[in-house]
């Protein structure tokens, strides 16, 4: 079993670059099945969610491979399998994500339900609702969806998505990546308006989709014919990036991250300004400034872009165990995202769950102990408690962190952290 053995009690000081996007790259990954030809994408991060998704791409007939460190070369001469199979789709939520440009280039797509982290429900109904939209009829298979164009092809049409929680960011994307290719017009209301969204946009009109209102709630699509490979930067991890900032405020160091534009990471600044850091955003780099200073307690809840992403959550609620006061943290997004509060507890954190709520009252210090990962996330948030921490922490669950972050260890390493991957 590998762990990870963060030894804590030194401030964070210095630079990193931000990593491509996990969340962007998947997205337009699957899209590259709407595209004709050859697909380079740049700033891919080395992810094992990137490895499986190349799986289930090779799986429907394209060919996927790393050309370059951070570069993959999908070529695209024609689907000839419109099924996934089931290991790889357990896997990760974002699998699904094939079911829309499946439908559209192949005319049917049967995939089985998605796997991914355990953090609360996450229907993928919305995803259904778009495709049923657009003309496609859907059934349940033993465990998979079905869905199947109807004569004539998908056609054009006018649809509200969201939730009570908001937008919904994977039923856009469905609906984004099926319309390219339909008859007619497609207009989505009360779209996402997440940057990854934009990101899956600009690749698509890169590719000859006619697409428009990216980045506001109404999004109109022009059906055309075919879409053409192309080569495309993905856009960098505010994910990520947000989560290097948590852990210099966490250690009360200094720490910069640098190629990542501020405006993506929504009110992350603002708030780490109200808890009392000093925040520099100088072109596209933010520094996050905490040293010699008693951090206070902030509120925070999550919701759709421009709201505090859900993503960031659990490293945010981590910075607020060891900051002066009660904090109120607000999921609105999944309901069992905090399912890792109870390890960061084991290492001393003040934390009572009400509902949707966690009221995280400020200790002056953690402790080390043995933790468990049980999600993408929160893998990151346990390491930045054990960089805070007195003592040793050790982690385990790195399946969750190979996920999401691209060379962690070395990235906290250059930051001066004491971190290393250990075999037991």
């Amino acid at each position: 079993m590998e762990l990870l053995r963060v030894i804590g009690g030194k401030p964070l000081n210095g630079e990193i670059q931000a990593s491509g996007s996990k969340n962007s790259v998947l997205a337009i990954m699957c899209a590259v099945l709407l595209c004709d030809g050859e697909t380079i994408l740049d700033n891919v991060p080395r992810l094992s969610d990137v490895n499986t998704l190349m799986q289930i791409l090779n799986e429907t007939g394209l060919a996927c491979e790393w050309i370059d460190t951070n570069s993959v070369k999908i070529v695209n001469n024609g689907v000839t399998n419109w099924s996934v199979s089931e290991d790889l789709v357990r896997k990760m939520r974002a699998s699904f994500s094939v079911l829309g440009p499946l439908l559209a280039k192949a005319g049917k797509s049967q995939i089985p339900l998605p796997g991914g982290c355990v953090i609360g429900a996450r229907p993928v109904d919305q995803h259904l609702k778009a495709m049923q939209a657009l003309g496609a009829k859907i059934q349940m298979l033993e465990g998979s969806v079905y869905a199947e164009v109807p004569p004539g092809g998908l056609q054009g049409a006018a649809m509200y998505l969201g939730t009570r929680f908001g937008a919904t960011v994977g039923g856009t994307n469905a609906a984004i990546m099926a319309g390219a290719l339909s008859k007619g017009t497609t207009v989505i209301y009360n779209a996402s308006r997440e940057p990854e969204i934009v990101d899956l946009v600009m690749f698509l009109n890169k590719a000859g989709a006619r697409i428009r209102g990216v980045g506001t709630d109404i999004i109109t699509i022009e059906g055309t014919p075919e879409l053409k490979g192309v080569r495309y930067s993905v856009m960098t991890d505010r994910i990520e990036s947000g989560t290097y900032l948590c852990a210099g405020a966490m250690t009360r160091g200094k720490v910069t991250v640098s190629n990542i534009p501020p405006q993506t990471l929504a009110g992350l600044p603002a708030l780490l300004f109200d808890m009392g850091c000093e925040i520099t955003l100088d072109g596209d780099s933010v520094t996050v400034d905490a040293r010699d200073r008693d951090l206070r307690s902030t509120n925070v809840i999550t919701f759709a872009y421009p709201g505090f992403a859900t993503d960031l959550q659990p490293p945010m609620l981590t910075l607020l165990t060891t900051a002066t006061g009660i904090s109120y943290v607000k999921e609105t997004v999944f309901d069992a995202r905090f399912g890792f509060t109870q390890e960061l507890t084991r290492m001393g954190a003040d934390i009572k769950i009400s509902g949707d709520t966690a009221i995280v009252s400020g200790v002056e210090n953690l402790h080390g102990a043995r933790v468990v990962a049980s999600d993408l996330r929160a893998s990151g948030a346990l390491i930045l408690a054990g960089l805070a921490a007195k003592g040793t922490t050790t982690i385990e669950g790195l399946q969750y962190l190979d996920r999401g972050y691209e060379r962690p260890v070395d990235k906290f390493i250059a930051l001066g952290a004491e971190v290393e991957r250990i075999t037991v």
